[in-house]
């Protein structure tokens, strides 16, 4: 059963056969352990999927897992925990630069936009502010600002909505961005002519904003 769940979701997720390969040996090495023993199987499926995408790198948030099982995220969270315990891993880090692509596809914003961003994290790569923050919240904050300094059309509750994360959230990283930002950089990433996504349709532009 549970090689058939994880073949399931690495399918859905269009999952590399190293990652499938990597979380199919963590969660028998687990059964060996006899860790498996009262817990969820297909939660601890999808745990070792989320570890095995954040250790290979693979751009798969735990959102897109969690929509793929009929786990609570509660259960999924606390076997990932359990499986760093007991096999002593420890969380590999997430890259930011990674994520940022996939949110503006969601939000509809162009390259210049996540090449903005992009550089807004680079030159605060290693900053106190920036450490032991959610990574999905460093870069709401910086897609937040970056979308003002440019006049984008996008606002917090939509970014909210699609990083997964709380406005206050958003707020608090946008503020020591804001806070942090270095003038030079300030200068570079302002753009005085919004940019957009468009799409020529029957001789019309169609904007995305």
């Amino acid at each position: 059963h549970a090689t058939t769940e994880l073949n399931r979701i690495s399918s859905n997720l269009n999952l590399p056969y190293y990652v499938k390969v990597s979380a199919i040996k963590i969660y028998k090495k687990l059964n060996k352990m006899n860790i498996l023993k009262g817990r969820s199987i297909n939660a601890m499926v999808a745990a070792c999927i989320y570890y095995s995408c954040r250790k290979w790198r693979v751009n798969r948030m735990f959102k897109e897992i969690l929509e793929e099982t009929s786990c609570s995220e509660k259960d999924i969270r606390r076997c990932f925990h359990v499986l760093l315990n007991e096999l002593n891993l420890k969380v590999p880090a997430v890259d930011l630069n990674s994520l940022i692509p996939k949110y503006a596809l969601k939000l509809k914003l162009d390259r210049s936009v996540v090449n903005s961003v992009i550089t807004l994290l680079e030159s605060n790569k290693g900053s106190m502010f920036i450490m032991g923050k959610d990574p999905k919240g460093v870069c709401a904050g910086a897609l937040y600002l970056i979308c003002k300094f440019k006049n984008m059309n996008v606002n917090q509750e939509r970014i909210a909505e699609v990083v997964g994360v709380s406005i206050v959230t958003i707020r608090s990283r946008y503020k020591e961005f804001l806070k942090n930002l270095n003038p030079e950089l300030k200068d570079q990433i302002s753009c005085n002519h919004p940019p957009y996504l468009a799409q020529r349709s029957g001789g019309q532009d169609k904007i995305f904003a």
